[in-house]
């Protein structure tokens, strides 16, 4: 739900052109590490972490390797066939992390044997302000692990400038290293988890992914788990079982009126601090106020709800279709709705919701600015939204208020049956464009040409779209 989430259309975007890029990783970090000062470093072990990341590249096309690590990491070796290569950086402007700033590392092609090398490396993360909203993305031996996904905390080696499109790797094995009272999740398949008399271990396989989308998250974590759902809560087992079956009646939902997919896979559920409602591949995290308030507020149903729902409702698309803001994030903005009212029934009054969507809408449009009086950018008909223009207008106008309003339209007047039997036939698509979204609402709704064209190809809004009474 956060502005954030605009990393996660990176998955979908297609891959370009790069000198080089990974065809696997093995990743082993230890966080907190004892012999922090042996690195010399000033500041305390508490935020240290040491690892290293053997990386097999799928290609050497030039003459130089260039990957970027957290701006406040430092390289301890390189090695290659555990031959010790020369390398060097710079610190350089980065948008994929939240510091602003990488480490820029350079090492000669020529020197990689069989295109594999291992990176040793080490260093803090500290909270930044500089791209986040929050402090949470950090390490720190008292509160937790936070090394956020969607590029904004480099904490393996990554392989794209910064406005590079990304592309995906097989990582084979992430193995994590923590004081014993913490639980770690990264995402993927948990294949050993073990504790000693002083260390937590962890290894996970989160398998074919993103470069820029693999996170990790540590705290003293109790687990409540069932049906191959797995919650990581603090203190509130009584929340945490309320959270566990909201998210069970979630998944058949999802499966039987969305797109069917693989439940096979366990999803993991975390405690997050604020800001902390996030969501990639099987992991969601959910902040701790929306988890503690679970049953009061609404909202936190709704999170859990958008966060779990993305990958029940993904059509192929790529960034320069039109339908690309429209899928990857309002298709996930409205099915929260959907989710909350077939799970509530009549206990969530869409109609009285969606009116008090509308009335804010229209008061946006005739002010220019939100709730909180900040302006808003100049409204653009929902097909001519780019996907780099995704966070400028998702969660407070266009792709939440008029998405919404659309859906909850073409739902109205299709009727719950027809609605949940078009909805099947959408989420069985293999690619979208306007006339197969068309015919497909057609086929449901005979003579909406004209409203359709004007929900996504203008801004206008007639009394003709307006929520009667």
């Amino acid at each position: 739900m956060k502005k954030f989430l605009l990393r996660l259309i990176i998955i979908l975007i297609p891959m370009s052109l790069h000198s080089q890029t990974v065809s696997s990783y093995e990743i082993n970090v230890k966080f907190f590490p004892d012999d922090a000062q042996m690195y010399h470093y000033p500041v305390s072990p508490e935020a240290f972490m040491r690892a290293n990341s053997l990386i097999e590249l799928s290609d050497i096309t030039d003459s130089l390797i260039v990957f970027y690590l957290h701006g406040e990491i430092k390289i301890d070796s390189i090695l290659s066939r555990n031959n010790k290569i020369d390398y060097t950086y710079d610190k350089v402007m980065y948008d994929y992390d939240y510091s602003r700033v990488a480490l820029k590392v350079t090492v000669k092609s020529s020197e990689v044997n069989s295109k594999k090398f291992n990176v040793f490396y080490s260093g803090f993360f500290n909270p930044s302000k500089a791209g986040a909203l929050s402090d949470y993305m950090c390490i720190n031996k008292n509160s937790g692990v936070y090394l956020r996904g969607y590029g904004y905390s480099l904490w393996f080696p990554v392989f794209i400038d910064a406005h590079q499109n990304s592309y995906k790797a097989d990582f084979k094995k992430i193995t994590v290293k923590l004081p014993n009272e913490y639980k770690c999740i990264i995402g993927g398949k948990l294949l050993e988890e073990k504790d000693d008399s002083t260390n937590y271990t962890a290894v996970w396989k989160p398998g074919f992914a993103d470069i820029l989308d693999i996170q990790c998250t540590a705290r003293k974590f109790q687990l409540n788990a069932k049906d191959n759902v797995y919650v990581y809560y603090l203190t509130d087992k009584s929340n945490s079982d309320k959270v566990l079956n909201y998210i069970i009646g979630l998944k058949e939902l999802y499966s039987q009126n969305l797109k069917s997919i693989d439940n096979t896979l366990p999803i993991f559920i975390m405690e997050m601090p604020k800001y902390g409602d996030i969501s990639s591949a099987n992991v969601i995290g959910i902040s701790e106020r929306l988890f503690i308030s679970f049953e009061s507020d609404i909202r936190s149903k709704l999170t859990i709800a958008h966060e779990l729902v993305h990958q029940y409702v993904k059509i192929p698309v790529s960034t320069d279709n039109p339908f690309y803001a429209l899928v990857i994030e309002g298709f996930p903005s409205f099915f929260q709705v959907y989710a909350l009212r077939r799970m509530d029934g009549d206990g969530y009054n869409i109609k009285e919701e969606m009116k008090k969507v509308e009335q804010s809408y229209l008061e946006k449009r005739r002010t220019g600015k939100n709730r909180r009086g900040n302006v808003l950018p100049v409204e653009k008909a929902i097909l001519k939204i780019k996907f780099d223009e995704i966070g400028t207008y998702k969660d407070n106008f266009v792709l939440n208020d008029r998405v919404w309003l659309f859906f909850y339209n073409i739902w109205n007047e299709m009727g719950d049956e027809n609605f949940d039997m078009f909805l099947k036939e959408l989420f069985s698509f293999n690619s979208i464009n306007y006339e197969n979204f068309e015919k497909l609402i057609l086929k449901y709704i005979h003579g909406f040409t004209s409203r359709l064209n004007t929900w996504l190809n203008t801004t206008e809004f007639p009394d003709e779209l307006k929520i009667v009474d």
